[in-house]
C-alpha cells in the first residue's frame, strides 16, 4: 500500500460499514468503540486463561526465569539507561508528544490523520485500564525498581501505548514523505523505541514477559481498529461530499404566486 493512500477512503471493509452511517464522526466513533470491546474481550480472555491456567505451568516458569534474568543483569549504567527507556513511554511523555503532533497537524489541516492518532490511544487507553483492572495480575516476585503503579501487571501499559504512538506517528508521517532514507529512519524509530519501552520494563522488574506479549497484541489490534475507523468515516464523507455536489442547490423553487397543478407543474394561464 502507497503511503499517501493510507488515510483515504477505501473500498472493502470501511465502504461497507459506511452504508448503515450519515454522519462521518458517528462512523468513525462507533467502529472505535467496537475496536474497544473487541480488543477488551480478546485481552481480558488471554489474561485470565494466562493467569487461572496456564501460569501453573511452563509459562509460568517461563516467565519466572526471565524475570530473574533480568534482575541479574542490573547495574547501576543499566538502571540510568532503564529509566530513560521506560519514560519513552510513560502518561506524561506519550500525552506531550501526542498533543503537539496533534498540533502540527492541525495547522497542516490533516484531520484524518489526527483522528487516527487520537482514536488509536484513546482505545488504547481505555483497553488497558479495563483489562488491567478485570485481569488483577500481581507484579514480578522481585524488587522493582519503580513505585507500584496502582494498576495490575497485565498488560503493559507503557509497551502499549508506546507502540501505539510511535508505529501511530510512523504510519502519518510516511504517509507524507516519499524520500526513501527518511522513511527507513522514521521506521526505525518506531521499532526501536517500543523494544526500548518493553525492555526497559522488564529490566526494571514492573511486567512479565507475557504482559509485554499481549500489549504488543492489543497495540497492533488498537492501531488496526483506529485506521478501519477513520477509513470508514472518511467514506462516509466523501458520500456526503459527491451527494452534495450532484445536487448542490436542491430541488428548483416554484416562484411565488404563480399557480400549480397537483403534480406541480405550473398551470398555463
Amino acid at each position: 500500500m502507497e503511503g499517501t493512500e493510507r488515510f483515504e477512503p477505501r473500498p472493502g471493509l470501511p465502504e461497507r460499514l459506511a452504508r448503515r452511517f450519515r454522519r462521518p464522526f458517528v462512523a468513525g466513533a462507533t467502529v472505535g468503540v467496537a475496536g474497544y470491546l473487541i480488543m477488551t474481550i480478546l485481552l481480558v480472555t488471554l489474561g485470565l486463561v494466562l493467569v487461572h491456567v496456564l501460569l501453573d505451568g511452563a509459562v509460568g516458569r517461563w516467565d519466572d526465569s526471565v524475570n530473574r534474568w533480568f534482575v541479574q543483569q542490573r547495574t547501576p549504567t543499566l538502571d540510568e539507561l532503564s529509566v530513560w527507556g521506560s519514560r519513552l513511554g510513560d502518561t506524561f511523555t506519550v500525552i506531550g508528544i501526542a498533543a503537539v503532533a496533534v498540533v502540527m497537524l492541525a495547522i497542516g489541516r490533516l484531520w484524518a490523520r489526527i483522528a487516527f492518532l487520537v482514536g488509536a490511544l484513546l482505545i488504547e487507553l481505555t483497553t488497558f485500564v479495563t483489562t488491567a483492572f478485570l485481569v488483577e495480575r500481581p507484579r514480578p516476585a522481585v524488587r522493582q525498581l519503580d513505585a507500584v503503579p496502582p494498576t495490575s501487571s497485565f498488560p503493559s501499559g507503557h509497551t502499549a501505548a508506546s507502540i501505539v504512538l510511535y508505529v501511530g506517528l510512523a504510519l502519518i508521517v510516511t504517509s507524507l514523505i516519499r524520500n526513501t532514507l527518511a522513511r527507513v529512519v522514521v521506521w526505525s524509530v518506531a521499532v526501536v523505541v517500543p523494544i526500548a519501552v518493553a525492555l526497559s520494563r522488564l529490566y526494571r522488574g514492573m511486567h512479565h514477559p507475557t504482559d509485554v506479549i499481549a500489549s504488543v497484541i492489543g497495540a497492533a489490534g488498537c492501531l488496526a481498529f483506529a485506521l478501519l475507523a477513520t477509513r470508514t468515516g472518511l467514506v462516509v464523507a466523501e458520500r456526503g461530499d459527491a451527494k452534495s455536489e450532484s445536487d448542490p442547490a436542491g430541488p428548483d423553487p416554484v416562484p411565488i404566486g404563480v399557480p400549480t397543478g397537483a403534480s406541480g407543474v405550473e398551470v398555463a394561464s
